[in-house]
């Protein structure tokens, strides 16, 4: 069996509003010469057309007569044969390839994906969702959330001040979050999203005022350039989960945030990371020092598959973040992927081969990205002058 082409899919999917751009899904489609096809996803923030010709213009010419099922070797072709590695347009074109040999090694197999990877670890995949899935007050949201069955959810830091006040920030913060968990009950995990807004003084004011709410985890306080302030944010907070990892690219980049134990949870994305091979990989590496894995994955419904089969199979997984963005989740799939009470039945994922998702191009073509771009991440202190983030 050989590869004959790599394609691109890009479908532009608006948020809750059903007007404003809230993800151009990446789909990657590759196709052989014994018609078995395979698909994998991309998605990524303001760096769609990079990755779409890191793909089709990089990738594809390497890999054209290659065997999709010498899974490894593609990896290491793919991520070795250049000259600039890591960044996240070079990793998440690999992860939409790697997710879609792993496909139709499924599919070739008769097998899903997970039994490849060694078979499960567990039964059930646990989900959250998140802020941008819903609109309205906290209470409304929370409301949304419990209608849709979920036990865990993750807010944001709050509308940013303006101008931008790291002070006020935390207080709009604990604010939001003190009236999720008055709307949520205490039989919910809560978890906030704070973008790496913070510096280490007000991070930890922010974990301090959130101790009494019982969070499951704290994400993303500060950037991931402060790896000596996590280092100790964590000493000065034992009791409290940290996380992140949504911005680190393959096992080199986490490497030193689990020798220095900088974090308790690493939320490395299987579409940006490299895919289904390296996220195995960086968890493997995690489960020596302990630390548990909640992949990132806001995006489509093949990332979501992907995040599932490799967390049925991962013995240190935690959680799996899932963006609903309805009605397009659902209307893009052929045989949607259940989630019930905010859990993945990996029975579910054992009747399908491969990753088990097979889209409906027609959708996606009709809604095909006309390169809108996301909305700037703009933020001034009252200087004028950008906040060292």
């Amino acid at each position: 069996m050989k590869i004959t082409d790599i394609q691109c899919h890009v479908m532009a999917v608006p948020g809750p509003d059903g007007r404003t751009l809230r993800r151009n899904w990446i789909f990657v489609e590759i196709s052989t010469d014994a018609g078995v096809a395979g698909i994998g996803e991309a998605t990524t923030e303001y760096h769609d057309l990079a990755v779409v010709a890191q793909i089709e213009s990089e990738l594809r010419p390497r890999l054209i007569g290659m065997d999709p099922t010498d899974i490894e070797r593609i990896w290491q072709l793919g991520y070795r044969d250049f000259w600039w590695r890591r960044g996240v347009v070079h990793t998440s074109a690999m992860s939409g390839i790697d997710q879609a040999l792993w496909d139709i090694a499924g599919k070739v197999a008769g097998q899903p994906v997970f039994k490849l990877l060694g078979g499960r670890v567990r039964d059930q995949v646990r989900c959250y969702t998140r802020t941008d899935s819903s609109t309205g007050t906290p209470e409304d949201v929370a409301m949304d959330v419990r209608r849709d069955g979920f036990d865990a959810y993750k807010h944001s830091a709050g509308t940013p001040t303006r101008p931008f006040d790291l002070k006020q920030q935390v207080d709009v913060a604990v604010d939001e979050l003190s009236r999720m968990r008055a709307a949520f009950g205490p039989n919910v995990d809560l978890m906030i999203d704070a973008h790496g807004w913070f510096d280490l003084v007000a991070s930890c004011a922010l974990v301090e005022k959130l101790v009494p709410l019982d969070m499951f985890f704290i994400e993303e306080p500060m950037n991931q350039d402060r790896l000596d302030d996590y280092v100790r944010l964590k000493q000065a907070f034992p009791g409290i989960r940290i996380a992140a990892g949504e911005r680190l690219m393959t096992r080199w980049d986490c490497r030193p945030w689990f020798e220095r134990q900088a974090i308790d949870i690493c939320q490395v994305d299987i579409s940006h990371t490299g895919g289904v091979s390296e996220l195995m990989r960086i968890a493997t590496y995690a489960e020596t020092y302990h630390i548990t894995i909640a992949p990132h994955n806001p995006y489509g419904p093949v990332a979501l598959a992907a995040s599932a089969h490799a967390a049925a199979a991962m013995p240190n997984f935690l959680i799996l973040e899932h963006c609903r963005l309805k009605p397009w989740f659902d209307k893009i799939q052929q045989q949607p992927l259940s989630i019930k009470s905010g859990y993945i039945n990996v029975d579910e994922l054992a009747t399908r081969t491969g990753l088990g998702i097979e889209l409906n191009m027609d959708v996606v073509r009709r809604c095909a990205q006309k390169h809108e771009s996301l909305d700037a991440l703009s933020y001034q202190q009252t200087d004028g002058s950008t906040p060292l983030f």
